[in-house]
């Protein structure tokens, strides 16, 4: 475990990195390609060229194992590096023309998710070596909700810089700010010590026999088919929530970075009470509540087009925080629960199976369908639904099965979802008996 002054360096590290993502991927990057000219189509093979790299790093995971304490500092400095290279673009792109623009992002996107990808494979070992337990649902959420702070405030910087229709020199502005604050992120890393490794893991393992072996527990294979659905369910509209903003509704593209940063606030703002939520009701409690909110979000986005025109924005405020919120119990309640559930033994395997088969498998398999789809109806009607409101009702459905496989899952450590409910409900009715037989 760590001290707690390698704590806090570590923490400042990870607020750091975490704002480079939250405003490149968050929409930054998006409204820059749709700024080129790119449509829902390529849009859609372009995001999933992270996931292509995740599967294809499934050959890493038994190097990863053997080398997690030693992967973290200088990985952390080589995407840093390319962080910077990248920033050329945005100077260059009117010279070079589209083609060569799209070629260069994707070049960028495969070499940094690469080594995004093996720092993911690496960080889950570490942090369970780092984080004792007890701490951990406070620990993330405290590390969410400053992360979310600073990230916002970036976003909202980004927001002022870019304008209503941004030039390239203002993307320029924007991604060269953050990327020179991601610097403290592998800086974080030369004052925390690593763990020790550990015999287990250093073992060259069939792959095969090993993922057979973590999945024939009950609650493991709930979880992974879990995890699975989500994200086959998120990737159907994640990468077309910017152009629906932009083309659909035809916001302004600072109010469509604006949107974005009200839900990373609704993310990370509630980040310390789903914390402490999960700490005290536990993973499932967490993961049903904000799934259920995630339900609401989508039907709010499936309406939000029927709303009077000088409305929709207002409307948009309070479903953008609506579904960070939501996003941020998921993000809580997966996190604490993938630590619970972990195996004693090849437990990178498992995280790595994880994030490769159960979340980016089928990230690679949706974007380009459902791009194609989007770009292809784009004129299509229902009554009043286009094709965008109707994939927002199929996310909506998706998210109700979502919510039957969260029951099925057995508590750990902590009460099933039903006996919280039946306490709850005491709680309250004690409550207001008491309130009831109180003289005035």
């Amino acid at each position: 475990m760590l001290s707690t002054k390698e704590k806090n360096i570590f923490f400042a590290g990870q607020v750091a990195g975490n704002v480079y993502y939250t405003v490149a991927f968050n929409g930054v990057l998006t409204l820059f390609l749709l700024k080129i000219g790119v449509r829902e189509g390529l849009l859609g093979f372009l995001s999933v060229i992270p996931f292509i790299v995740g599967i294809s790093s499934s050959i890493l995971i038994s190097w990863v194992g053997r080398n997690y304490w030693r992967i973290l500092r200088p990985n952390s400095f080589v995407l840093v590096v390319l962080a910077f290279l990248f920033l050329p673009i945005f100077l260059i792109t009117e010279k070079i023309g589209f083609f060569a623009t799209v070629l260069y992002y994707s070049i960028f996107v495969f070499l940094f998710w690469t080594g995004t990808q093996i720092a993911t494979l690496a960080w889950f070992p570490v942090v369970q070596h780092w984080v004792p337990e007890e701490e951990r649902g406070r620990f993330f959420g405290i590390l969410r909700f400053t992360s979310t702070i600073v990230g916002f405030g970036f976003l909202r910087l980004s927001s002022y810089i870019l304008g209503s229709d941004p030039s390239f020199l203002q993307f320029f502005n924007v991604m060269l700010a953050v990327t020179v604050f991601s610097i403290i992120w592998p800086v974080s890393y030369l004052f925390v010590s690593m763990p020790p490794p550990v015999y287990e893991e250093k073992k060259r393992v069939n792959p095969f026999v090993v993922f057979q072996e973590i999945f024939s527990d009950r609650e493991r294979k709930i979880y992974f088919w879990f995890y699975f659905l989500w994200n086959f369910s998120a990737y159907i509209i994640a990468p077309f929530v910017m152009p629906f903003y932009r083309n659909v509704l035809n916001l302004p593209s600072s109010f469509c970075v604006f949107l974005n940063s009200l839900s990373i606030l609704g993310m990370g703002g509630l980040a310390f009470i789903w914390g402490k939520v999960n700490d005290f009701r536990g993973s499932r409690f967490v993961l049903f509540f904000s799934f259920f909110l995630a339900i609401i979000w989508c039907i709010m986005m499936t309406y939000v087009h029927k709303f009077p025109e000088g409305n929709i924005q207002k409307a948009l405020i309070l479903i953008s925080l609506v579904g960070g919120i939501a996003g941020g119990g998921q993000l809580m309640g997966d996190t604490t629960r993938r630590f619970l559930i972990a195996p004693e033994k090849n437990r990178v395997e498992f995280f790595s199976y994880i994030v490769i088969f159960g979340g980016q498998l089928p990230a690679l398999i949706v974007p380009p369908i459902a791009g194609r789809i989007i770009e292809h109806y784009r004129n299509l009607r229902i009554g009043d639904f286009g094709i965008y409101q109707l994939l927002f009702l199929i996310l909506a459905v998706l998210h109700i099965v979502l919510l039957g496989m969260i029951l099925k899952m057995k508590p750990i450590k902590e009460k099933p979802v039903g006996e919280v409910f039946k306490d709850i409900l005491t709680e309250n009715l004690m409550k207001l008996r008491d309130l009831i037989a109180s003289p005035p």
